[in-house]
């Protein structure tokens, strides 16, 4: 049961009502998770971040920089917020959910079935995070693979270089439930064959997760047919049986979304990053 709910003035002194309370608080930006019944219920203590000026979009040189507190429809809408991230955003099938959760909330609930994260892996982006001492910078990889520590305040999506094409793909039992498994591919192609590829999935671990393995089968390579490149994709990823399908189900879909993903980024159905 909710006892305080604080608004604090500043990034530090939300980081530091989150120190003070431990695991009994817990940072509120659009409240989408944190209403939820996923999210293990409310805490005593809600340090809400409105206020912030956590809600900008800032293009740089060699970068753009969103605030933690924009929400996805304003993002998906935005020109300045580069193409694949715009398409991946769209897949959150509920506009009213867009239309309240925050990219930076979407970061730090490291829900496994997001349809974001696997793009922004797939982007390689890097997170602004405060914390007691100075801010600093971690990729997300680093940050989904490691117990969170500090506020997210920016995420800072990396202009690609020219070539780059990059694609994402979900796969729903109906139009309105949630992602059983989403898929991001960023790739350049040289002379036909496969450079830099970074695949991500999300809905076969406990949050969105980069397939190291199959990235490096298929560095150097041309594209191989779908069917081997779903069988390739099949065998790297470990699922169990769960109530939304067998583990063999669960790993044919996933290759098979990763392929199609493959497939569109290369026909150039998805977008250049």
């Amino acid at each position: 049961m909710t006892e305080q709910f604080h608004r604090p003035a500043t990034v530090r002194e939300a980081v530091g009502l989150k120190r003070r309370y431990g695991a009994r608080a817990a940072w509120l930006a659009g409240g989408t998770w944190l209403n939820s019944t996923e999210s293990g219920g409310p805490p005593q203590h809600v340090v809400s971040l409105a206020g912030l000026g956590l809600d900008r979009v800032e293009p740089k040189t060699n970068r753009v920089e969103i605030g933690a507190l924009c929400r996805l429809q304003r993002l998906a809408e935005d020109r300045r917020v580069p193409a694949p991230l715009r398409a991946a955003l769209t897949q959150v099938v509920s506009r009213n959910l867009r239309e309240i959760a925050t990219l930076g909330g979407h970061v730090g609930a490291r829900y496994s079935h997001s349809d974001v994260l696997p793009m922004l892996l797939a982007l390689e982006v890097v997170l602004e995070v405060a914390g007691p001492g100075r801010s600093r910078r971690v990729p997300l990889a680093e940050w989904l693979g490691a117990k969170p520590a500090g506020l997210v305040t920016k995420v800072l999506v990396p202009k690609p270089k020219p070539g780059r094409l990059a694609a994402c793909r979900a796969f729903r039992v109906s139009g309105n439930a949630r992602s059983l498994v989403s898929a991001a591919v960023a790739v350049t192609v040289e002379r036909g064959r496969l450079k830099r590829p970074v695949v991500a999935l999300g809905g076969v671990a406990r949050t969105a997760v980069r397939l190291v393995r199959l990235e490096r089968a298929l560095e150097g390579r041309p594209l191989p047919p779908l069917d081997e490149l779903q069988a390739m994709a099949s065998r790297v990823v470990r699922v169990g049986d769960s109530l939304e399908g067998s583990a063999a189900f669960r790993r044919y879909e996933a290759g098979a979304v990763v392929a199609l993903t493959f497939r569109d980024a290369l026909a150039g159905k998805g977008a250049r990053a």
